[in-house]
């Protein structure tokens, strides 16, 4: 029985012994990736052929703080896309907890308040 146990337990922690990525680094190369934006297309890293870099930011509809810093996500993709930094929108929230970032909202959100750059 002992030794069944032990096994068991050799299986279990040889599966979660790494469950996560180590993430990124400031200048570390971001494995593409493929979202739906908010006009049903899809959108990857690799669709910007001439960008430098991304602006990425995690925002949402449903935050309050993150509906303050609207603008100034929108002012950050018209300053820094033209110079090869282009701003790209992921929602991150789960529409099941938060219906308000449906991708029905978003896409009205993102009219409303005129975004000039991905919403995925």
């Amino acid at each position: 029985m002992n030794t069944i146990y032990n096994i068991l337990i050799l299986f279990t922690t040889l599966f979660c012994s790494h469950p996560f990525d180590d993430g990124y680094d400031i200048g570390d190369i971001a494995t593409d990736f493929s979202l739906e934006n908010i006009d049903g297309s899809f959108v990857s890293l690799s669709d910007f052929k001439d960008a430098k870099g991304f602006v990425i930011i995690f925002t949402c509809n449903t935050c309050p703080y993150a509906v303050l810093y609207e603008d100034r996500i929108e002012a950050l993709n018209k300053k820094y896309a033209h110079q090869g930094y282009p701003v790209i929108a992921i929602m991150p929230n789960n529409v099941e907890t938060k219906p308000g970032d449906s991708m029905m909202s978003m896409r009205e959100r993102a009219i409303d308040k005129g975004f000039t750059f991905p919403y995925l």
